[in-house]
């Protein structure tokens, strides 16, 4: 099969993630890496030396043999690049969300509706192997009819003021994708909601945040999303799950970010499976994406449009806590604290730690 010829704009936390995940993958090449930051392209030129670093973004977009724009830049520039990408005839893989604002992320996903070029987001839930196994689970009848979705994702990860600036509180940042895995398992759309926040150290928006209600096929969910746990405890620790519930029977999911579990309780199975977590699954994206490419359609690539509808419930979720009593707990003073400790800490000894510049 041919190779894949792609640029990487953004050489960041996400960037490295991408970037590994291409040079890992041998249907893929990557001829450009674009950065703005030299530090980030000096890095960038160790890391991948057959690559051309450049920060002009148009190389990529005049080279008529790249085929795919990877996206890993801030959001602030991306609806701009998804349309030029497009125009310029390349495929597009692009970070959630798409764009700055929900204007610009339904700009975006105009842009390459009908375009005839394949488009992805990186929601990477989708290309979880538990969350499908569970998905499957319940389409082949074992747990009933799906009644009630449960999903929670509490961890000590990006605090307030570390790296949300285009991407929103935590709830957006992160939230989204625990919104649009939520939908991904009801085959519906939200119809009914409830947001309860806490402002957590008296910071101005809220890092905790519980959403509660209704898809219109009369599923009820249950996601609650923060990066507020155990910030200062001497060893920290997360929870994360996903809590099925059918007519009939269950399935459930737990995870240490090094392997996860799946408890199937259906009517004629029982079955527990574990197997390594997977992370951010982009290579599973990156062999999906080269899949659709051969054949010509989408296949499994999560589309612009759920990040569109994942960006605006989550802001919708944000816009109805303030509308309900927002306790605030903690103190700035001990947000310092977090950021300073958190600014020390060694890869393997926290969650979502900043790479230092």
């Amino acid at each position: 099969m041919s190779k894949i010829v792609a640029g990487l704009v953004g050489y960041g936390r996400m960037g490295g993630f991408f970037l590994k995940a291409l040079m890992a993958d041998e249907r893929w090449v990557v001829k450009y890496v674009c950065d703005s930051y030299e530090p980030s392209r000096r890095k960038a030129r160790e890391v991948a030396p057959n690559a051309i670093v450049t920060d002009n973004i148009d190389d990529i977009y005049d080279d008529p043999e790249v085929d795919v724009v990877v996206l890993a830049a801030l959001a602030e520039g991306r609806c701009e690049r998804i349309e030029m990408a497009v125009a310029k005839g390349k495929h597009v893989i692009s970070e959630k969300p798409i764009a700055d604002s929900l204007e610009n992320e339904r700009r975006a996903w105009k842009a390459v509706e009908g375009s005839g070029r394949l488009s992805a987001v990186n929601l990477y839930l989708r290309n979880s192997w538990y969350h499908n196994m569970m998905k499957d689970f319940i389409d082949s009848g074992e747990i009933g009819e799906l009644a009630v979705v449960r999903l929670c994702h509490m961890t000590p990860g990006l605090s307030p003021g570390e790296g949300h600036d285009f991407e929103g509180p935590s709830f957006h940042d992160c939230g989204m994708h625990y919104v649009d895995i939520t939908r991904f398992y009801a085959g519906s759309e939200y119809k009914t909601m409830r947001a309860q926040a806490m402002r957590f150290w008296n910071y101005k928006d809220p890092w905790w945040l519980q959403a509660q209600g209704t898809f219109e096929n009369g599923v009820v969910f249950d996601i609650t999303q923060s990066h507020t746990y155990g910030q200062l405890s001497k060893v920290q620790t997360h929870l994360s799950y996903a809590d099925i519930q059918g007519t009939k029977g269950i399935v459930r999911m737990s995870h240490d970010f090094k392997y996860s579990t799946v408890d199937m309780h259906g009517v004629n199975v029982t079955e527990r499976v574990t197997r390594p977590h997977g992370g951010k699954n982009i290579d599973v994206l990156l062999k999906n994406f080269a899949a659709s490419i051969d054949a010509g359609r989408p296949i499994n690539l999560p589309s612009f449009k759920d990040a569109v509808v994942a960006s605006e419930f989550a802001w919708k979720c944000l816009d109805d806590a303030w509308t309900h009593d927002m306790p605030a707990k903690g103190t700035l003073e001990e947000l310092d604290e977090i950021h300073q400790r958190r600014w020390n800490m060694k890869e393997g000894e926290g969650y979502g730690l900043i790479r230092h510049k």
